[in-house]
């Protein structure tokens, strides 16, 4: 579009500035100027009318707006089409806002005036800057379309160039995403395979609405069902499968994380050999495994059940393990010498706990006892036999077979002591 320079001024009873100098400020703050050019005794002003700018022009009078906001001049009376504030758009924006958008600091009575001259309706109460953007002006949606008016009529090149400041907070660690790290690194070194399985199950305590498919209406409860399905489908290609997997299930008390790694060589003694390696790395070490037959146990820490072992599988509560884990853990030099193993059995009441049997061997011992290994459970006649594989290690020296038979008698004697009913198998 073209304007001429006498037309500009006649909105105005103060000059303006020379022509030449209106258009360089005009292309810095608002318009595109393509030319000016002198014609028959006036300047012609070539302007390229923005896109988005589209309404404010209508009949010239956004360019107005933005000589009279820029120059901080007052438009002559009557001259522009008043502002239908109704029609606009309400936008709120905090008065520190500008500032830290910009980098600097405007005076509130200059927001409001080049705001005003603008078209905008708009005040301050409080902390706050009550904006209503005219109806001709779809293109201030947002705060930061205001603050960009702001700045562009006072002047980018007022604005100091200058690296933003502020702290840069590291995230908060997700401990579940930290611990499965560790526990894949210690898993995959014992020769397991990671597996992701669908979430969906062919039974659960929750029924989907819409499954995608048959077999898959519930969200699982357990991951070894995962596991022991990939075992079925791919032990005719393997002859040895090792897998595991850490993801969530959906038991009846919420959503959880679980635990689970499958061996279909392996025993159930193997596999408290692999939980025992992850919950040590895991700097889990108070905890105790509950018999409930040879071959099934519970494993219990902080009073709590935080998971099974099962035959060839086992399945652990990861959240528990979270919740117990330490990652400050404690590194002693491996010893150069013997270890010499020593392997006891014991007659117990069937409702004895494990835990109390492992509780007198450890605390009777002693440092030299550096392993404690539950290798055969069975009951006979109303009693249980447990029997336990006791490694002993000097880290400065070789154990003799005296050493070492001294320290297994006065476990017998405190296991003797701690209850009548205890029988040593000898």
């Amino acid at each position: 579009m073209e304007l001429k320079y006498s037309w500009l001024q006649s909105f105005f009873e103060t000059k303006l500035p020379e022509p030449n100098d209106l258009a360089e400020l005009l292309t810095m703050r608002s318009l595109e100027l393509e030319s000016v050019v002198e014609k028959d005794g006036d300047f012609v002003f070539d302007i390229a009318m923005l896109p988005s700018r589209k309404y404010d022009y209508i009949d010239y009078h956004g360019a107005i707006r933005d000589i009279s906001a820029i120059l901080k001049l007052d438009i002559k009376s009557g001259m522009v089409e008043e502002v239908d504030i109704n029609k606009g758009k309400r936008i709120y924006l905090q008065t520190d806002e500008v500032e830290k958008k910009l980098g600097i600091d405007i005076a509130e009575e200059e927001v409001i005036d080049i705001l005003t001259k603008l078209g905008f309706k708009a005040e301050k109460k409080e902390n706050t800057y009550n904006v209503m953007a005219p109806h001709f002006r779809p293109d201030i949606e947002l705060k930061e379309d205001v603050v960009e008016e702001i700045a562009r009529i006072y002047g980018y090149e007022k604005i100091e160039e200058k690296m933003p400041e502020g702290v840069l907070a590291p995230p908060k660690r997700n401990d579940n995403y930290f611990f499965a790290g560790i526990v894949r690194n210690i898993i995959k070194g014992l020769g397991y395979d990671d597996v992701y399985n669908y979430s969906f199950a062919s039974h659960g305590d929750f029924e989907l609405k819409n499954p995608i498919a048959k077999g898959k209406e519930f969200m699982r409860k357990l991951l070894t069902l995962g596991l022991e399905k990939n075992n079925a489908e791919n032990s005719k290609n393997f002859k040895e499968i090792k897998i595991f997997e850490i993801g969530k299930v959906f038991p009846a008390e919420g959503e959880i994380w679980h635990f689970a790694a499958l061996s279909n060589k392996a025993d159930f003694y193997e596999m408290k050999g692999v939980a025992d390696a992850v919950l040590i790395g895991i700097g889990i070490n108070d905890y105790y495994y509950e018999d409930h037959d040879s071959k099934v146990a519970e494993v219990h820490a902080d009073g709590k059940v935080i998971g099974h072992i099962d035959h060839n599988t086992f399945e652990f509560n990861f959240d528990e393990m979270v919740r117990l884990a330490n990652e400050n853990l404690e590194y002693k030099p491996i010893s150069r010498y013997p270890i010499i193993a020593r392997d006891i059995a014991i007659f117990v009441p069937a409702d004895t706990k494990v835990e109390q049997v492992l509780d007198v061997i450890e605390n009777t011992a002693g440092e030299l006892l550096v392993d404690t290994d539950l290798f055969d459970i069975f009951e006979k006649e109303g009693r249980k036999s447990l029997a336990f594989r006791l490694m002993f290690q000097s880290p400065d020296k070789t154990l003799t077979d005296e050493e070492v038979n001294e320290i297994r008698d006065k476990i017998f004697k405190a296991m003797e002591d701690t209850n009548s009913d205890w029988e040593i198998r000898r």
